[in-house]
């Protein structure tokens, strides 16, 4: 559970937790045979936490740029996931045209949710965005810049943001991973008490 003070046995078990975590997930794109499957349609790149190294829930990203899109060809490379006996549930959503947020308009994407439970009987959240248009994709370059970026000292700062944060209600649509690593990354957020401060000082809801 997390804790208002980050002393030894905390930091030991974030980092220990991350750690898990990034091995399961590698575990999980391997035994749903990810890359093979998205790799039908376009190019995966597996982002977010993940890559970053900073875990603290079972959540995997992959943005998949696809040359050709066809609601056909993605729905076929989907498919198998559809069926296997461990996905308990998957949610889709269609970010193209008229049903497009606003914030998506001209740079569109089939987007689905996938749940997985692994042999141990946890719960993986699996994010896959089909992007439609050539726009550049910013995540990679932003992961590298997190690893040039980050100190020992950060790294723990924004694990234990997260671990508190990632019981919010808020969390991640209206308050994300990407939220917390720029308040203690360029603006000298190091605590959850002074995180919350930080989202109620720009407008962003704190619960």
């Amino acid at each position: 559970m997390p804790q208002d003070i980050l002393d030894a046995a905390y930091v030991a078990e974030l980092l220990r937790r991350q750690g898990t975590l990034q091995a399961e997930a590698q575990q999980v794109i391997a035994k749903l045979n990810l890359h093979s499957l998205l790799s039908q349609v376009g190019k995966p790149e597996q982002i977010g936490s993940s890559m970053a190294g900073l875990m603290v829930w079972r959540d995997l990203d992959f943005n998949i740029l696809c040359p050709h899109p066809t609601p056909d060809l993605i729905f076929a490379a989907v498919q198998p996931l559809l069926v296997h006996p461990r996905v308990t549930k998957l949610h889709y959503h269609n970010d193209t045209g008229k049903y497009a947020p606003a914030e998506l308009r001209g740079d569109e994407r089939y987007y689905f949710v996938v749940y997985y439970e692994n042999e141990a009987g946890n719960e993986w959240k699996i994010d896959l965005s089909f992007w439609l248009s050539d726009a550049p994709r910013t995540q990679l370059a932003y992961i590298e810049y997190l690893n040039q970026k980050m100190t020992e000292e950060t790294k723990l700062a924004i694990l234990w943001i997260k671990d508190v944060w990632c019981h919010h209600a808020t969390y991640p649509y209206q308050v994300g991973g990407t939220d917390i690593y720029n308040a203690v990354l360029e603006h000298g957020v190091r605590t959850p008490e002074q995180f919350r401060s930080y989202l109620l000082e720009h407008g962003i809801p704190a619960e």
